[in-house]
């Protein structure tokens, strides 16, 4: 992605943040319903596995993913259940958390309590509100399914000793 692309989510990094974490929520809709080892995920993200140990376990605090053994893991639910949606409330709540976790620091010289103040944050609050929900809505359309149906191709498979795109001869008639 370069400077001129539009960021979707209003930060490059928070965009980056969710192709990785629908990456990897892909992995596990096209491995579904079976459990997916470290190893498994590392093959297919080519991310370091430190990594994608910690995000996993993330995803099981998010309850998107359950602890099947060790270092394996499934969807918590049903793999046509999972929508983008998700992977970005993943994302806003793990960024949330973040942030909490940062220390706060204030000007000494801002004013705290202001009406003005207060009626800005209440309009800007308003706002997101209203723009998470639109978010939210159209993110929910878009099932990590998809993945699922791109991985497995468009066209049927070949039997034995057909050559091409998996479509016999005989079949095509141009009469």
């Amino acid at each position: 992605m370069n400077n001129t692309d539009p960021i979707i989510f209003g930060s490059s990094s928070m965009y980056e943040r969710l192709c990785l974490v629908t990456e990897v929520l892909g992995v596990f809709v096209k491995s579904a319903p079976r459990a997916v080892t470290l190893e498994h995920l590392a093959r297919q993200t080519g991310r370091p596995q430190k990594e994608l140990l910690r995000m996993c376990r993330a995803l099981v605090r998010g309850d998107l993913l359950a602890v099947e053994r060790g270092n394996c893991w499934q969807l918590a639910g049903a793999a046509s259940g999972v929508t983008l949606e998700d992977a970005f409330r993943f994302v806003v709540s793990e960024q949330a958390l973040r942030a909490r976790a940062r220390p706060r620091i204030q000007a000494a010289d801002a004013p705290r309590d202001s009406d003005a103040r207060r009626e800005v944050d209440l309009l800007v609050m308003q706002a997101a509100i209203s723009i998470n929900q639109s978010v939210f809505q159209h993110l929910r359309q878009f099932s990590l399914d998809r993945l699922r149906v791109a991985a497995a191709g468009m066209f049927p498979p070949r039997q034995s000793g057909e050559r091409g795109i998996g479509w016999r001869s005989s079949q095509l008639s141009f009469s």
